[in-house]
């Protein structure tokens, strides 16, 4: 074993020396190189320029494809000819009108953003269309086109070549951009465009797209001579993180030796450094690294270019950090930080906004970003067009007016009182006023504001909150509900008024509701409540029980006058079948509809989804609130009646379909973009002018078939609306059905020549409801008519109404389809014009006027434009919980900083349309990462940036310990050659001594593992590096992730255990997955392509049904019906599938399993049915969904070599011991490139199979940055999604470990029905008693007697572990406990043993796992596997250990370097290169 000296050399020398290094040395140190490549290969560049034009202008496609069939490009030999020509050919076409424009495009081909989508062209072909074809066809047709389920290889198309099978063209593809109407036969030309077949079809097939005869499509084909070429990727991060930091802050008294011999040699001044750094690390004294926030944040605004200074210090801040912490920061500094923070946030907080929209910090990469400035200019365009400038726009998006609506808008409340159904619906439970249980409460106002504990509501006798439930007692859920919750609450003296209102849904619900209400009326709430107990413990679901009633009315008296009778005289009373008529007018005039529990709170609808005693507490508690104000300020008389504080605004009628409960379920449509500013167009809309100024007016579009009856009247009912507001612009669309005959609309041609002469609303009422109409004035409109007809129709699809559908749109706020049972007075529609001026109009009026662009809105239609754009530009599909939440409205942070000491501002644009403000901590690894970016959209043309530095105040530990790069340019990159050039990472003047470890930091849908390089990468120390050579490392992106969360309609909750395939058209098998409890998320490692996910065979295809995979958005959208996902980019793509029960099958547990029927451990496993967990997994890419495993399958994870070596040598210790088939499983982002260029060759040498597995930890799931840790939580968190489904039991084996027995016999171990299988602690060495920390403190208390254990080895059962829904419980526990990041502190052990009283462990014989640290020497003769584990009293490194306690070791060892030799020997002269070095046998590292 080696042993360094240089660790020896104190520190003090090791500093002064560092100090004085001259800096020739950083220069000449080696440099650390990191690229990363695609999985698939890179796409002709001529196709990559052609999709990228055409995602920045979807017109310029077709176009550009004429100008490549021309020739234009023929000439060009290199990519930076065709780069060069391309963007003159589509600037000089009018394809790219404005510099913005050329930026993205630019940003884009930097980013290769069009390879994805050209690959899933390659796939579909290779997948789906090769598939039918006869091989000899396809290689002599090398353009061909597919129409009519024919395959023509011949431009001219007069004979078919053969007939293609499948169904593979009628329908338009993701990746389809047409020529013609869709509606047409479709002409697919597959084709390479580079072809010089390609011209001659294309002329063909355009002109017949362009005559009407067919819809046109290109697909693209792999280039059939084509050299393949590997496609380097962009927008990545790389870190080298130190290892050790503990010698980098050092106590204040061993500091000040080296003091002033260090400020003398340190540069302060940020000017002079330039490249200046220190060559390696300085120790910082303690009191250095508590201004280390603000010093760095002085040190970058001293210097003449701030930006440059900061991203040099960010992306090396170990070696500036001694630089900075001598660079004092100044009081002016301090005080404009602080002012700029303005109690908007704390220091070191970190966030980006654009154009007031607060970015998810997930979503902060290069390929989000590029999408989200598209979004925006595309937005801001549309208000341009309204005459605005660009920061007009955002000014008025981000307005403190908006921002105040948007956050502080309270929800409307409804009159839930029964007066108008004569005070007979509802049935109090309780009475504060009179009821003789709150007779010793005070009554007086001054008792809500008087010393009540806080989170307590005050006990006051008099009426205030009242709770109103509508339900269902046909239901025994419905019927405990009030029996237990309910009850509970009035019996425990809460101060809420609770009613109830039993629905009249249905004749079952009917009959309860007369029992019910009999009860109440007859003997009191008593009656009732015991009715309802003694219902709901039968179980049934239905009529009224005969039995619990009579009980009811046994054991209580009547009350007053009241008669008895008997349940069926109770069912046929004539007072009773009225008040089923009232209670039906009462649900539909608050919509409490349908079968569910609704609650009103104070007034306040309260969701039914979710946790509706925490949205009825929060309620109460904001009332309690504004009362509790309002009698401070003497707002209240001291008689009065409370609740009519909340009434006061109430709508008496509630109309979901006008107001719903979801705020984000309204529909906006873009009419700016509909209604464009077409003077001819407009001219054949008929409409009602507004008395009024534009802002101060409502636009309403009334959409329906004027020739219907239902159309009419909602025609009628518009134009009285507009007779009784005069401020409220109404435009009509006759929008007849598809089927109506083409005869002439009377009533349109009435309305058009009516208002066309100014006749008032009256007369135009009174000539249509008399159909007075002359007929040779309807000839002579006739044909006017029938255009103004189309218009009509044309105009109502695009505002998304289908032909003979009726609906409105207020000021693009649309609502519709109107069905009949919902048809719209003219009272609800003047509620819903006031409900949109509340939620929207005002606040959008009020602030174009503050900005004093009021002239600029000229009528109420460009009001209806602006503010249907303005409601558009917040809208988000997504709701709250599942992505980090940001607030989903805009805010103008930037606007009041002071820019003098702290603000970074670059622009290069008068007019910007991107205004990008950033609050941002110089001192953290975010900076890092976010730095970059921001550099390259400074670059971007209509930009402008600003960046305030936000440092923390003091710090206690160095805030970053990482080198970091970020891969990215604002343009492509060529070579002197003219080809592309390779983006890498590269690391120069990196301190040689430092040990290092390089990671990846990628967009969270990308998985990536190593694949090329000879180096340690989880141990790089440069100064042991070959002179002249750099550390050249090649990742590859192997797979981008199909995500989603879906949720199950008939239970609204997770569809937790769904087991899902994702698989082509063809096979429908490529990997398996699992649905998770939370958020219902799952997770496919995929390519990019066209995919379907299908639910697996079994109970899961049993249970469930795929609605939809959701892949519009969350919320339905039309024509989502489908299981299809395209991955079109290297973006990824979350989905959001709704799965609904089957028939039948509405209370059946996926997971349920008929093992061990009414145990101990299926009562576990119903219990859990109910975890909140997490995670989701990819599938695991074998061949097929009931693949045969080997008898022994084992996982193990390593990284570094050491612990490669050693891995090595505990496989081949487990295949010494055994007979049965073995295969292992690894976990691939660890593995190092030689490692897996070894493994097949150790596998074929001692007969083992092995699979990669791999994953992304999911977005939602607490992170570890130490990948020591991270290692630690993919051991034990991902247990149920890293295999494939059909793999019933792993053994998980350290690195480690050497093997002594047959590992079959942990496989058939009887775990007697736990999910796993763990060896406790050894207790046989005495000695070590001290440190056995489970028998101390918290461990000793928490364990109650059960023992812990080692993680080592176990074994787990799959099947058992997923039916328990371990997983989920498991990282629900992580996810809580990982909050505290002293918590876990061994994290794959302390998770499973803390989880032990939930999820039981089956204890394993001691001899299956020996120690030497825990175990006496004595057990050893008797072990099954030895474990390496450190000893925390020797310190005994690993391979010594290994090498005295376990003789076979050394010999596995050699064995393996032998082989290692011979193999390499062999591949050497074989011209291929080098597998394992010299490197790879260190005993330290």
């Amino acid at each position: 074993m080696r042993v360094s000296t240089r660790s020896q050399i104190s520190w003090r020398w090791y500093a002064a020396v560092g100090v004085l290094l001259p800096g020739w040395i950083a220069s000449a140190s080696p440099a650390v190189n990191v690229a990363l490549q695609a999985s698939f290969d890179s796409a002709p560049y001529l196709v990559e320029l052609l999709e990228s034009a055409a995602e920045e202008n979807s017109t310029s496609y077709f176009p550009l494809l004429d100008r490549i069939a021309d020739g234009t490009f023929d000439d060009l030999t290199t990519e930076k000819e065709l780069y060069d020509r391309f963007l003159t050919v589509v600037k000089d076409d009018g394809h790219i009108k404005t510099p913005e424009s050329l930026s993205s495009l630019k940003l884009s081909l930097s980013l290769r953003s069009s390879a994805p989508r050209i690959e899933a062209h390659f796939q579909f072909y290779n997948t789906s269309v090769q598939q039918s074809l006869m091989v000899a066809q396809d290689a002599v047709c090398p353009v061909w086109v597919h129409t009519e389920g024919k395959q023509y290889c011949s431009s001219a198309m007069e004979r078919a070549q053969q007939d293609v099978e499948g169904e593979l063209d009628p329908r338009e593809l993701p990746f389809d951009r047409v020529l013609g109407d869709a509606s047409l036969p479709p002409a697919v030309l597959y084709a390479d465009v580079g072809s010089p077949m390609f011209r001659d079809f294309h002329e063909t097939l355009s002109d017949m797209a362009k005559q009407g005869q067919i819809s046109y499509r290109v697909r693209y084909r792999p280039p059939q001579h084509w050299v393949s070429r590997p496609l380097f990727v962009s927008g990545y991060g790389v870190e080298l993180a130190l290892k050790r930091t503990d010698y980098i802050v050092i106590d204040d008294r061993d500091a000040e030796q080296l003091e002033e011999k260090s400020a003398k040699s340190l540069p302060t001044d940020p000017d002079e450094t330039k490249e200046d750094a220190p060559d390696d690390l300085q120790p910082l004294a303690s009191s250095e690294v508590t201004r280390l926030g603000l010093n760095s944040a002085s040190y970058v605004m001293d210097n003449t270019d701030p930006l440059g200074t900061l991203i040099k210090m960010s992306q090396n801040f170990p070696k500036y950090s001694s630089i900075v912490a001598v660079h004092n920061s100044t009081g002016e500094m301090a005080q404009e930080i602080r002012h700029n923070r303005s109690k908007m946030f704390p220091g070191g907080f970190n966030a980006m906004w654009i154009n007031g929209v607060q970015m998810d910090t997930q979503q902060i990469d290069a390929f989000s970003l590029l999408e989200h400035l598209r979004r925006e200019r595309k937005l801001i365009e549309k208000f341009r067009g309204l005459g605005l400038s660009a920061n007009d726009v955002v000014k008025l998006l981000s307005h403190r007016l908006l921002t105040e609506a948007e956050a502080g808008a309270e929800e409307q409340r409804y009159d839930y009182r029964d007066d108008l159904e004569g005070n007979q619906v509802i049935i109090w439970m309780n009475n504060l006023e009179k009821d003789s249980r709150y007779e010793s409460w005070p009554g007086a106002l001054e008792a809500y504001i008087a010393g009540s504990y806080p989170g307590q509501l005050p006990p006051v006798g008099r009426d205030l909150h009242n709770v109103v439930v509508s339900i269902d007692f046909s239901n025994p859920e419905h019927m405990m509900l009030v029996a237990g919750n309910l009850q509970a609450f009035v019996m425990r003296g809460i101060p809420v008024r609770f009613g109830l209102v039993p629905t009249a849904s249905s004749p079952e619900s009917i009959a309860q509701l007369k029992a019910a209400h009999y009860l109440f009326d007859a003997y009191g709430i008593g009656s009732l409540v015991q009715y309802l107990q003694e219902s709901a413990s039968k179980g049934k679901i239905g009529f009224p029980d005969k039995l619990c009633f009579q009980s009811a009315t046994k054991e209580h008296e009547l009350v007053d006058e009241q008669e008895a009778l008997s349940l069926d005289q109770v069912l046929k009373s004539e007072k009773y079948n009225a008040l089923v008529s009232q209670t039906s007018a009462y649900q539909r005039r608050l919509s409490l509809t349908g079968d569910g529990l609704q609650f009103l709170v104070n007034g306040i609808p309260i969701s039914r989804e979710g946790n509706w005693m925490q949205g009825m507490s929060m309620q109460v508690s904001r009332d309690l609130k504004l009362v509790q104000q309002g009698i401070v300020e003497g707002v209240f008389e001291e008689d009065a009646w409370l609740p009519e504080f909340f009434l006061a605004g109430a709508l008496e009628r509630r109309n979901t379909f006008l107001m719903p409960e979801d705020p984000k379920s309204v529909q906006i449509v873009d009419i700016a973009t509909i209604l464009a500013s077409d003077k001819d167009v407009m001219s054949k809309i008929p409409h009602v002018p507004s008395d009024k100024d534009a802002l101060e007016s409502a636009h309403m579009i009334v959409v329906g078939d004027f020739e219907s009856e239902t159309g009419m009247k909602l025609l009628t009912d518009a134009l009285n609306l507009r007779k009784e507001n005069g401020d409220v612009e109404v435009l009509m669309l006759h929008n007849a059905a598809s089927d109506a005959e083409d005869d002439i609309s009377r009533n349109l041609v009435t309305l058009y020549l009516s208002l066309a002469k100014g006749e008032s609303i009256d007369q135009v009422l009174t000539k249509i409801a008399s159909g007075d109409l002359d007929s040779e004035v309807l000839k002579t409109e006739a044909e006017k008519t029938s255009t103004i007809k189309s218009v009509h129709q044309t105009l109502a699809k695009e505002l998304g109404f289908n032909p003979g559908t009726e609906g409105l749109i207020v000021n693009g706020r649309a609502v519709g389809p109107i069905e009949e049972e919902h048809s719209l007075s003219v009272k609800e529609m003047s509620q819903l014009v006031a409900y949109e001026r509340m939620k929207r109009l005002d606040s959008v009026a009020a602030a174009v006027d503050q900005l004093g662009f009021a002239d600029k809105i000229s009528n109420p239609l460009d009001f209806a434009k602006l503010t249907s754009l303005v409601a558009l530009s917040t809208v988000l599909d997504v709701p709250d919980g599942i992505f980090e939440n940001t607030p989903d409205f805009r805010v103008d942070v930037s606007s009041t900083w002071r820019t003098e000491h702290s603000v970074i501002t670059i622009s290069n644009s008068d007019d910007p349309r991107i205004y990008v403000a950033v609050s941002l901590d110089p001192a953290s690894e975010v900076a890092q990462r976010w730095l970059p970016i921001l550099k390259v959209l400074s670059e971007l043309s209509g930009v402008q940036v600003k960046i305030f530095l936000n440092p923390k105040e003091e710090l206690t530990e160095l805030p970053v310990k990482r080198f970091y790069r970020y891969v990215l340019e604002s343009e492509p990159s060529f070579t002197n050659e003219g080809a592309l050039a390779r983006p890498q990472a590269s690391f120069n003047g990196v301190p040689v001594e430092s040990l290092l470890t390089l990671g990846m930091d990628v967009p969270s849908s990308w998985l990536v593992a190593p694949s090329e390089s000879v180096y340690d990468l989880d141990n790089i120390k440069l100064s042991s590096v070959k002179p002249d050579t750099d550390v050249d490392a090649i990742y590859a992106l192997e797979h981008i992730l199909i995500e989603g969360h879906s949720r199950d309609l008939t239970t609204n909750s997770a569809p937790r255990g769904v087991q899902l395939l994702l698989g082509t058209e063809d096979d429908h098998y490529f990997a398996d997955t699992i649905i998770m409890a939370n958020l219902g998320y799952f997770q496919f490692k995929a390519q990019p392509g066209l995919w379907q996910i299908n639910l697996k065979p079994g109970r899961s295809e049993k249970i469930f049904k795929i609605d939809s995979v959701g892949g519009l958005g969350y919320r339905p959208q039309p024509g989502d019906e489908n299981n299809e996902v395209a991955l079109l980019s290297f973006h990824g793509r979350t989905l959001f599938p709704r799965l609904s029960r089957k028939p039948g099958h509405e209370e059946e547990d996926v997971l349920e399993t008929e093992a061990q029927p009414g145990s101990k451990m299926d009562y576990l496993a119903r219990g859990l049915n109910f975890a909140s967990g997490v995670l989701s997994s990819v599938g695991v890419g074998s061949k097929s969904g009931g693949e045969k495993h080997a008898d022994i399958n084992i996982f193990s994870v390593a990284s570094g070599h050491l612990y490669e070596r050693m891995l090595n040598i505990m496989m081949v210790s487990v295949m010494r011991h055994t007979k049965h088939t073995v295969k292992f499983w690894f976990i691939e982002q660890f593995l190092s490139p030689s490692f897996r260029s070894f493994l097949p060759s150790l596998a074929h040498e001692y007969g083992f199979s092995y699979e990669m597995v791999t994953y992304k930890w999911p977005h939602w799931l607490r992170a570890q940055k130490e990948k020591q840790r991270e290692i630690w939580g993919y051991k034990m968190l991902f247990l149920d999604v890293l295999f494939p489904l059909s793999l019933d039991k792993v053994i998980f084996v350290d690195a480690d470990q050497i093997v002594r027995t047959d590992m079959y016999d942990l496989v058939t171990h009887d775990l007697q029905g736990a999910p796993y299988g763990f060896t406790p602690m050894g207790d046989s060495r005495t000695e070590m008693e001290g440190f056995r920390f489970w028998k101390q403190g918290y461990w000793s208390t928490f364990l109650r007697g059960k023992p812990y254990h080692i993680s080592a080895l176990y074994v787990v059962d799959l099947k058992r572990f997923r039916a328990l829904a371990a997983g989920d419980r498991l990282r629900g526990q992580y996810q809580m406990l990982s909050a505290d990041p002293n918590s876990l502190s061994n994290l794959d052990q302390d998770l499973p043993n803390h989880m032990q009283h939930h999820i039981p462990i089956h204890s394993l014989p001691q001899e299956w796992l020996w120690c030497e640290t825990w175990c006496s020497d004595e057990d050893l003769d008797v072990a099954k596997t030895i474990d390496l584990c450190n000893n925390p009293l020797t310190k005994e490194p690993k391979l010594d250990r290994a090498r005295r306690q376990v003789p076979e070791w050394t010999v596995y060892d050699d064995e393996i370097a032998a082989l290692a030799s011979r193999v390499a020997g062999e591949q050497a002269a074989a011209g291929d290169e080098f597998v394992q070095t010299d490197e790879d046998r260190k005993d330290e590292l």
